[in-house]
């Protein structure tokens, strides 16, 4: 490979091409025409295509320019490394695509293959280097995108432990217009100062903090994305990225910021990785390039909402969440449920939590029978049966996945077991930990036979026992991605794999989950979070990201039709309580919920009942058809036939003959048959809804509560 790469790089002529591109959307088609590799140049060779020409060093492989053509705009003014760089397991010093040339010790070369518009780009180490590490990087160009995908064998003694793939990206400061990123659902959108400030928006997908492998730009009226193609059943490719700008005057600073995106892996000795695909669109929008990262990875084939929920989805999309803390004087004990209901309106989601002995978080993952308190097996179960005649649903608050350590299933484990065995486990067989509640409880590992037993019948008894119709689970879709050296587990990459893999078959059990990422909508019918918890909570958002970043939603074009969305059932500040939540709620998809604890007499009872049941029908698991930004302060979001317009600024906003009250909105279906929203009057704003001609609600908009 290396003389055939060489003779390319000296004669020009086609080398090899690579078999690992058969699922990336292109191959030896009609496209191979329109893409051209020019060898000509000195230094460099210039791959061109209609939409974009990649300039890439003859020495060793870097990117050199990435340039949009349509708009002359430069994507990429280079790398700080050359194609890949790694980090090994108590090594420190630099391995990566520089190290290699053309005639050096270790070497670099490339071959091109015309016909299925392929470049392969080839680093042998030299046999007596310290850090040994032989890598090929394969290059599928298509006419608006290319493919790029790595394959390291480790000749050296230590771990692999992380591998910068693709290196990071250069971009111009004063280019940027706006940037992308999954980071807390639904997304942000970052503005210019983002990207002039030092900071940086790093985090590990999956998990709360980046819930998909995506991030786009727009670039001077140019596009370029980045995202993992990698659909199931591919194992997850756990991988740190965003976008950092250093202080000067280390890589990444003064001019130009970068992209980054990591992998973690576990390449031990003699042993060989490959990267999944990783994919550069040039020249499509963000709303584009989104729904490009959906069909490549296989969302768009997940079961839809309706699948999933079948005939409760009718109830649920007009059904607001009544949030019941059974550890709160205001929320009866499960005994006097049957005459509490006829105080709630219906339909409601009814999550009660807290309720298991001992009270919250204390004997997880035993939450039955409930705690005296709440009352007695019977009790629940009457409670439910009552929830169901008042046409209700229940969806009661579980966690499966951190055990106390005074559970009866952790007192109670069978021999051989010990809370480590089970238990997640750090390289050195130490078992993880987290302290919730006072409890410092076992993160416990999906691998382990036990564990995976004692989840599966524990979902099962709430099916057969107490007949839930959902089931909320915590911290699933939250927890940072971690490693798993439990000997159970078939690699240790593979934590969150055991967790798909276990939740799988109860796709049709209404499972809802804390936060949610992208592969988990394939069997969760519910993510329950949003960014307005950390903002609201900790200013977190400024705080880290400082004041120029938006809420964008890109978990709406990824999953709304495959989940119903909710805001955390934890924070208080997050239930529709005050005018600026429900615009928010209503603005981006989310059903509205409600603390029972907070009273049942006050005003937002009813607004959010309201509003749920008129509208939910028309958004809830209903496909995010676009989102437009109307003025400054001002968006449109629309679900087929139904739209928002939510207006964000300080004064009234007019459109199709309505005012929109300051911090307001607008909700209505194409027909007009549905008109609804915070109008500005005279008197002060109100909140109305409209059906079939006929005002169905109407009620001065209160001070939050």
């Amino acid at each position: 490979m290396a003389l055939l790469g060489a003779l390319a790089v000296f004669l020009g002529r086609p080398g090899t091409g690579s078999a690992f591109f058969a699922n990336s959307g292109g191959g030896a088609d009609d496209s191979s025409a329109a893409v051209r590799l020019d060898q000509r140049p000195a230094g460099a060779i210039v791959l061109q295509t209609p939409a974009y020409r990649l300039t890439i060093s003859k020495q060793n492989g870097a990117f050199l320019e990435l340039l949009d053509v349509g708009t002359g705009r430069q994507l990429i003014t280079g790398t700080n490394g050359c194609e890949w760089g790694l980090s090994a397991v108590g090594d420190l010093a630099y391995t990566g695509g520089c190290a290699y040339g053309p005639a050096a010790p270790s070497q670099f070369s490339y071959a091109w293959d015309q016909a299925t518009t392929t470049l392969t780009m080839t680093y042998t180490a030299a046999a007596d280097s310290e850090r040994h590490v032989d890598a090929v990087v394969t290059l599928h160009a298509l006419p608006t995108f290319f493919d790029l995908r790595l394959t390291l064998t480790n000749h050296a003694s230590r771990v692999i432990q992380q591998v910068n793939f693709p290196v990071d990206l250069y971009e111009d400061v004063s280019l940027v217009q706006a940037g992308y990123a999954p980071n807390f659902l639904p997304g942000v959108r970052f503005g210019p100062a983002f990207f002039s400030r030092v900071g940086n928006n790093v985090f590990t997908y999956p998990g709360r903090w980046a819930f998909a492998d995506y991030l786009a730009l727009d670039l001077g009226g140019a596009h370029l994305a980045l995202y993992t193609v990698n659909p199931a059943p591919a194992p997850l490719a756990p991988v740190d990225l965003g976008f950092v700008r250093n202080a000067a005057p280390v890589p990444c600073s003064g001019a130009s910021f970068c992209v980054t995106h990591a992998f973690h892996t576990w390449i031990g000795a003699a042993g060989t990785w490959t990267s999944p695909i990783v994919r550069v669109r040039v020249g499509e929008p963000v709303e584009q390039s989104i729904m490009d990262y959906r069909t490549d990875n296989g969302i768009d084939a997940y079961p839809s909402a309706a699948a999933k929920l079948g005939p409760r989805l009718d109830t649920l999309s007009r059904a607001p969440l009544i949030k019941a803390d059974l550890q709160k004087g205001a929320v009866p004990s499960f005994r006097d449920w049957a005459h509490a209901l006829d105080q709630l309106p219906s339909p409601v989601l009814i999550h009660p939590v807290a309720f298991g002995p001992g009270g919250f978080d204390a004997t997880d993952p035993d939450e039955l029978p409930p705690d005296p308190h709440a009352g007695t097996l019977d009790d629940l179960s009457s409670a439910v049966d009552a929830v169901h005649a008042h046409g209700d649903l229940v969806m009661p608050y579980l966690n499966v996945s951190w055990w106390s350590p005074q559970s009866p299933t952790i007192q109670a484990l069978p021999a051989p077991l010990t809370p480590t065995s089970i238990s997640v486990q750090d390289s050195g067989g130490n078992a993880a930990t987290e302290q919730f509640s006072g409890f410092d409880g076992f993160i416990v590992s999906p691998a382990v036979p036990f564990v995976r037993a004692r989840v599966q019948a524990e979902i099962e008894r709430w099916h057969t026992d107490v007949p839930a119709d959902c089931l909320f689970f915590d911290q699933i879709g939250a927890r940072p991605w971690r490693y798993d050296f439990n000997p159970a587990a078939p690699g240790p990459l593979a934590y969150y794999d055991g967790w798909l893999s276990l939740f799988a078959p109860y796709a049709d059990r209404c499972l809802m989950v804390e936060d949610g990422w992208d592969r988990l909508a394939a069997s969760f019918s519910g993510f329950d979070s949003s960014l307005m918890l950390m903002q609201r909570e900790f200013d977190w958002l400024d705080q880290r990201f400082g004041p120029d970043w938006q809420t964008f939603p890109l978990a709406l074009w990824l999953v709304h039709d495959k989940v119903l969305m909710y805001q955390h059932d934890l924070f208080d500040g997050t239930f529709t309580a005050d005018p600026e939540i429900l615009t928010w709620n209503l603005a981006y998809g989310y059903m509205l919920s409600y603390n029972w604890s907070a009273g049942l007499g006050g005003p937002w009872l009813g607004i959010a009942t309201a509003f749920q049941r008129a509208l939910g029908p028309h958004y809830a698991g209903v496909a995010l058809t676009s989102y437009t930004q109307l003025a400054d302060g001002v968006t449109e979001t629309r679900f087929g036939t139904y739209s928002v317009v939510a207006n964000r600024t300080g004064s009234v906003y007019e459109t199709g003959g309505y005012a929109i009250a300051p911090g307001g909105f607008l909700a209505r279906t194409d027909d007009g048959s549905l008109v609804a929203g915070e109008l500005a009057d005279p008197s002060g704003p109100q909140y109305r809804i409209v059906q079939g001609g006929e005002t169905t609600f109407s009620a001065a908009v209160p001070a939050a509560g």
